[in-house]
C-alpha cells in the first residue's frame, strides 16, 4: 500500500475560495438592501404624492365650506335684520292707534261734573290738567284711568282750588304712564307655513 500525499497548497485556495464566498454574499445582501431602499424610497414618495393630493383636495373642500359659512353667516346677519323689521312693524302696527285708545278711555272715564282743559304726551307718559267739581270726583277719574288697559301709574300731581275762580271748583293735574299693546307671537303653525 503506498500512500499518496497531495503537496498541493489547498489551504490558500480554500481561503480563497471563503473569501470569494464571502465578498459574493456581502454583494448580494448590498444590492439587496439598495434594492430594499430604492423600493422603501419609491413606497414613501408615492404616499408622500398620495399625501400631498389629499391635501390639495382638503384644501379645496376647506375653501367651499369656508364659503358655504360666509353664506350662512350673511344669511343669520339678513334674519336678524329681518326679525328686526318685522317687531319694530308689529310694534308700530299695535301702537298706530293707541292715542284713540287712550283718547277713548279718557272720554269714558271722565266724570260728568269734570273736565280737561289740557292733554300732554311725552313718550309714554300722559299728562292731564282739568277743573273738576270735587275732590272725589278726581279719585273716581283716576281710579277709573287705573283700570283702563292702556293707562297705568297713575298718579296726582296737584290738585287746588283757583284764586279766580267763585265756584267751587277743584283744579288737578294728574300724570300716567301710556302702556302700549302687547305684540302678539305668531303662532307656531303659522311659522311653519
Amino acid at each position: 500500500m503506498m500512500l499518496k500525499i497531495n503537496l498541493l497548497p489547498y489551504r490558500p485556495a480554500r481561503r480563497v475560495a471563503k473569501v470569494n464566498q464571502l465578498f459574493l454574499m456581502w454583494g448580494v445582501v448590498g444590492l439587496l438592501g439598495i434594492v430594499a431602499a430604492f423600493l422603501t424610497h419609491a413606497a414613501i414618495e408615492e404616499h408622500i404624492a398620495g399625501l400631498r393630493s389629499r391635501q390639495g383636495n382638503l384644501e379645496t373642500q376647506l375653501k367651499k365650506i369656508d364659503e358655504e359659512l360666509g353664506e350662512i353667516s350673511r344669511i343669520r346677519e339678513m334674519k336678524a335684520l329681518i326679525k328686526q323689521r318685522l317687531d319694530l312693524i308689529a310694534k308700530l302696527s299695535g301702537a298706530r292707534d293707541l292715542s284713540l285708545r287712550v283718547l277713548d278711555a279718557l272720554s269714558l272715564t271722565l266724570p260728568e261734573k269734570a273736565w280737561l282743559t289740557k292733554v300732554t304726551t311725552k313718550q309714554d307718559t300722559l299728562e292731564l290738567t282739568g277743573k273738576a267739581s270735587s275732590n272725589a270726583l278726581v279719585a273716581d277719574f283716576m281710579r277709573a284711568l287705573e283700570a283702563s288697559p292702556h293707562i297705568s301709574k297713575v298718579d296726582l300731581t296737584r290738585v287746588a282750588r283757583p284764586a279766580k275762580e267763585e265756584l267751587d271748583v277743584k283744579e288737578f293735574t294728574i300724570t300716567a304712564h301710556i302702556d302700549p299693546p302687547e305684540a302678539k307671537e305668531p303662532k307656531a303653525e303659522e311659522g311653519k307655513k
